[in-house]
């Protein structure tokens, strides 16, 4: 799923009844490490050699990111609302 600028991906492995879910900004890098992005406590990870706008990563923005990856490892059915 898409919320402006961010990726949310999410992970169901069923055989362990386990739910993951991260986010991150795509158009910097190809691969998931390489991004700005959420860490695994929900801490903004920019790496050095990317420059960012500040709308993608003003605190509004970022809690509404948070509270999506909260929704989405939840449970099972993730139906993010009002985006």
């Amino acid at each position: 799923m898409v919320f402006e600028d961010w990726l949310i991906e999410r992970k169901v492995d069923l055989t362990i009844n386990e739910i993951k879910c991260r986010a991150s900004i795509p158009s910097n890098a190809n691969w998931f490490g390489a991004r700005v992005r959420l860490g695994s406590n929900n801490e903004l990870i920019k790496p050095i050699w990317i420059s960012v706008e500040a709308d993608q990563v003003i605190d509004s923005k970022l809690t509404k990111i948070k509270k999506l990856l909260y929704d989405c490892r939840s449970g099972l059915l993730f139906l993010p609302e009002n985006l």
